[in-house]
């Protein structure tokens, strides 16, 4: 399968990877292409630049265009790709505003009519690095779950040398470890975890990919699928590899038998530090109304070597947090706060799943910021688009928070949709459905198509928080979810 990877830099250096390609997978015939958002931080309107590299690291393409608010682009449709036809690399981006961006993968199996897709959000300045890490991947996990990586060199010229550190969950390194790559200047290289000879069937564990110069940045992003003959992307998903970590890391929208019974949820959590972490689990209610919304209602320590995958409907403390929320019949809807108890810095990663094929990949939040952002806010958004938000407290203090959302209109895309805003407290954690949030006066005929902007309006509050996106039928992977940018 070829790779899509997103790098922003603000105000800087965007790296994009878009894909307009063909592949053959077993008996089955695959089409792999890229939408991507930009959406523009800024206060005046942006000025951008982007230059299309194929995989060997060569320009393809140029391009430049304005983003008042926010633009869309379908790889298909692109025109700077027209006279290069079949395409897999990546973009290289600068502009005069700040930039937030998003990019989707949709993998088509001709063969089978089924699609997946995949979301996953731009890099920034301080999300790339020398060294990344990956908290989970996969080699055939229970027989039908993998992995692939994209590792990306934000090198000017040349090729870039790397080391992928293979490492088992009880935090030995894999036999063979570390694997050699070169990735070229502005390209990425595709990682599958299939090729791997080091990796036996079966293999779950997590990653860690140095430049071999100590000093070139590096980004990473993972796709993680279930599926076999016949059926691949089943389930599609993707997250953003880590340059670093924190101690404390807030996972919203983590579930057993949420929503009827139709959401599941898995979390893990890697270890970045150089000797075992102490970590503490805390979890809470998320649901408005819930007399414990803003009450940890379960907590335990345990001490993480490298990583740990957890899937929640399985934990041998389900019933106690199923005990806990007082609203479903045998539902749990949460959120997670690992934190580190003797300093080591910690990332994690979100899986939502739902029936044989919706699942969607999201990291887990540290800092947050004061000012969120979502490129993308639909309600029927061309026809098929649904989005929802959730939100979090990442300041670590207890009390209200008070926000307001602006959802800004794309006027261009939804002539008939207005801007429009609401101000509302909130404790823990919020979740918003746009269908339910946004009026009917603020739509063009039950559409809306815009973006998202949630400001705190709390002396120190910070927020954070992860969009879903919901594309059409239940019977393919057509549920996505990815970070906001907060700042």
């Amino acid at each position: 399968m070829k790779k899509m990877i997103t790098i922003l830099v603000t105000l800087g250096l965007i790296i994009a990877t878009v894909a307009v390609v063909n592949a053959q997978l077993g008996s089955d015939s695959v089409t792999h292409n890229t939408s991507w958002v930009f959406q523009n931080l800024g206060s005046s309107t942006a000025d951008v630049a982007v230059e299309l590299y194929s995989t060997d690291g060569t320009l393809a393409a140029s391009d430049s265009f304005t983003v008042a608010k926010s633009v869309a682009f379908w790889a298909p449709d692109y025109a700077p790709l027209d006279a290069v036809g079949t395409f897999n690399g990546s973009i290289v981006a600068s502009s005069n505003q700040p930039l937030a961006a998003t990019s989707n993968q949709v993998a088509q199996n001709t063969t089978s009519g089924k699609s997946g897709n995949a979301t996953y959000v731009g890099f920034t300045g301080d999300t790339v690095a020398p060294t990344m890490y990956a908290p989970v991947l996969m080699k055939s996990y229970a027989g039908i779950f993998w992995t692939e990586m994209s590792i990306q060199s934000t090198a000017s010229s040349g090729s870039t040398a790397v080391s992928v550190h293979y490492y088992n969950e009880d935090g030995s390194e894999v036999t063979g470890s570390p694997v050699a790559k070169t990735v070229p200047a502005g390209s990425p290289i595709r990682v599958a975890q299939a090729d791997e000879a080091i990796l036996s069937d079966g293999w779950i564990g997590s990653v860690k990919v140095a430049a071999d110069d100590g000093t070139t940045a590096l980004a990473l992003v993972v796709n993680e699928f279930w599926g076999g003959a016949n059926h691949e992307y089943d389930q599609f998903y993707s997250y953003e590899g880590f340059a670093s970590g924190a101690t404390r890391v807030v996972c919203p929208n983590v579930f057993i038998n949420g929503y009827g019974g139709l959401f599941q949820a898995s979390a893990t959590v890697q270890n970045l530090g150089s000797v075992p972490a102490d970590v503490t689990f805390t979890f809470y209610d998320n649901t408005a109304g819930n007399p414990n919304q803003a009450t940890a209602i379960y907590s335990f320590t345990q001490v993480i070597t490298t990583s740990l995958a957890t899937y929640y409907p399985n934990a041998p403390y389900a019933q106690d947090l199923k005990d806990g929320y007082n609203v479903g019949d045998d539902e749990w809807i949460g959120t997670v706060v690992f934190e580190s108890t003797n300093g080591q810095p910690l990332a994690a990663i979100v899986n939502e799943l739902s029936g044989s094929y919706w699942a969607a990949s999201f990291t887990g939040l540290t800092a947050g910021g004061t000012e969120f952002y979502s490129p993308m806010a639909y309600v029927k958004g061309y026809g098929f688009a649904n989005t929802s938000y959730a939100i979090v407290d990442t300041s670590g203090t207890s009390g209200v928070v008070n926000v307001t959302v602006d959802y800004i209109a794309d006027t261009v895309a939804c002539p008939g949709c207005s801007d429009w805003s609401d101000t509302y407290d909130f404790e823990i954690n919020d979740n918003k459905y746009q269908p339910d949030h946004i009026p009917a006066s603020a739509m063009d005929n039950g559409t809306y198509i815009g973006a998202i902007k949630i400001t705190v309006n709390t002396a120190g509050k910070t927020i954070g928080g992860v969009i879903n996106e919901i594309l059409g039928s239940s019977t393919a992977d057509y549920f996505t979810s990815f970070n906001g940018t907060a700042q």
